[in-house]
């Protein structure tokens, strides 16, 4: 309830046509509704100071949608056919991963699962799914999976970088190994799957890439500096990748997205689910995070989704000393985590 007042409030369409019977409106349709002076003229300032908001929200949002369709007029839906159309989708066998197939699936898209894991019991049955194990930290192997794939089932038109893993270490304990580790699985092997994917979609002006990062695109905290540095780094190869569409290869039809969910209830957490509960911190399902995932590409937009405090993305413009609260407060957290090896 709050909500919708809240909503209605800033509304420009509810604000304008009330400011306008209340000030401009013939006498016939004003005079029912005039309040006495001393509440008149207060109603009416902030009827315009909402107005003035609400106009202000509504414009800054068709720019920012504008924005994300790469300043395009329009997106061209009807150039997508689903039934006909082939998805890539990383760390695809469980998780946030499995219900994206799942969702994909569910109208009729090609699925073809790449991971290192096999496939969970659900979706072996599918008719509409193909495993193939690949390795997506090494350039070859993701060679030859692309080659497998459009030999099968043709050029892929979506592509859903999902696959990720967590590490927990202070910068001290961290080795050469899991470094290399996780900033292979979840920043490089963006480089190879869209080196490998991407020509085609040029070559078609048609596609999608998708990015699940994490809220830790958006600060650094203690104990998880290795996890942080790679979600930062893969928001700004997101960034990147929008620039070269549209400057590099003139192709500012092609979608794409970047995902920021927070806590999501998969293998990566389970060693600490129990203290972020004791600790009040939400945890999304998977399926919740997985939905908004297939949605966006059906919807056939690009943007960013921010599955916590829309302010995380304002997080740099805020004064030094409440980001570092901020940040103060997840570091506190990450203590949790520094001491079991499992993060985000």
């Amino acid at each position: 309830m709050a909500q919708l007042i809240k909503g209605t409030a800033f509304s420009p369409y509810f604000t304008g046509p009330l400011l306008y019977l209340l000030t401009a409106a013939p006498p016939f349709l004003r005079d029912p509704l005039r309040l006495p002076e001393n509440y008149s003229a207060p109603l009416t300032t902030s009827l315009k100071w909402l107005f003035a908001i609400g106009l202000v929200g509504k414009a800054n949002r068709w720019l920012s949608n504008w924005a994300n369709r790469k300043w395009l007029r329009k997106d061209d839906k009807s150039a997508w056919d689903w039934k006909n159309e082939v998805a890539v989708v990383t760390g695809g066998s469980g998780g946030i991963g499995a219900f994206v197939v799942k969702g994909l699936v569910s109208k009729g898209v090609k699925v073809a699962v790449i991971d290192v894991l096999p496939l969970s019991d659900d979706l072996r049955d599918s008719a509409n799914v193909f495993f193939y194990h690949c390795d997506i930290t090494s350039r070859g192997e993701v060679r030859k999976t692309g080659d497998a794939i459009r030999s099968s089932l043709g050029s892929p038109s979506v592509l859903i970088n999902n696959a990720g893993i967590g590490n927990a270490h202070n910068i001290l304990d961290a080795t050469p190994e899991s470094l290399r580790a996780i900033f292979d699985v979840n920043l490089i092997s963006h480089w190879y799957t869209v080196q490998e994917f991407l020509p085609d979609m040029i070559a078609r002006k048609k596609g999608h890439i998708m990015s699940t990062a994490s809220m830790a695109s958006f600060l650094g905290v203690a104990g998880m500096a290795d996890y942080c540095t790679t979600k930062v780094g893969l928001l700004a190869f997101h960034e990147g990748l929008i620039q070269e569409l549209k400057y590099r290869y003139n192709c500012p039809e092609i979608k794409t997205t970047i995902v920021h969910p927070g806590w999501t209830r998969t293998r990566l957490i389970q060693r600490v689910e129990e203290d972020l509960r004791k600790a009040g911190t939400p945890i999304l399902d998977p399926k919740t995070v997985a939905d908004v995932m297939v949605k966006q590409i059906l919807e056939v937009k690009s943007g960013q989704i921010i599955l916590g405090p829309s302010i995380a993305s304002m997080l740099r413009a805020l004064p030094a000393w409440l980001q570092e609260k901020v940040r103060d407060k997840n570091s506190q957290l990450a203590k949790v985590r520094a001491t079991t090896g499992k993060a985000i």
